[in-house]
C-alpha cells in the first residue's frame, strides 16, 4: 500500500488465551453500522451510501469516539486516516470490539487481518455495500 500501513501488527486472534472463543457482544440489529472517518464531509459521504442500502448508521470521527460507544454493532467501516499516528494497541482494541472491519484504504496493505474486507478509494456505492454484507454475512455465518 502507497502509504505504508501494514496491518500484520494489529491482528489479535478470535480466541482467548485458554483456547476459548472470545466473547463479543451481539449487534443491537444486523444493519447496524459503524462509520470512523476523520472528517464531517466523509462520514456524510459513507452515511448516504449506507442509508440509501437500507443500513443504519452511526457516525464517529475517531477510535476513541468509537470506544465511547455503548452499542454493538454489526460491522464497523473505518477510514485508513483514521488509523494513523494510532498504538498497536488501541488499533486492536477497535478490531476486537468492532469485528468485522471494512477498512477503506487507497490500496490493499500487507497481513491483512482475517475480520478486515478492504474497499480501495475512491469509493463506489455497490463496492461498500457489497462488503460490508459480505462482513456481516461471514460473521453471523454458523
Amino acid at each position: 500500500m502507497s502509504d505504508g500501513l501494514d496491518l500484520r501488527q494489529y491482528a489479535r486472534p478470535q480466541s482467548g488465551d485458554d483456547g476459548s472463543m472470545a466473547q463479543i457482544p451481539p449487534p443491537a440489529h444486523i444493519d447496524d453500522i459503524l462509520v470512523v472517518a476523520p472528517t464531517d464531509a466523509l462520514q456524510a459521504s459513507l452515511r448516504f451510501l449506507l442509508e440509501e442500502e437500507s443500513f443504519r448508521v452511526t457516525t464517529v470521527a475517531s477510535i476513541d469516539e468509537a470506544a465511547a460507544l455503548p452499542a454493538a454493532f454489526a460491522c464497523a467501516v473505518i477510514d485508513h486516516h483514521a488509523l494513523k499516528a494510532r498504538r498497536a494497541a488501541e488499533i486492536g482494541a477497535f478490531i476486537d470490539a468492532h469485528r468485522p472491519v471494512v477498512l477503506l484504504a487507497n490500496g490493499t496493505p500487507d497481513g491483512l487481518p482475517e475480520s478486515f474486507r478492504v474497499v480501495t478509494k475512491p469509493l463506489l456505492g455497490a463496492a461498500l455495500s457489497q462488503a460490508v454484507r459480505e462482513a456481516v454475512s461471514h460473521a453471523t455465518a454458523p
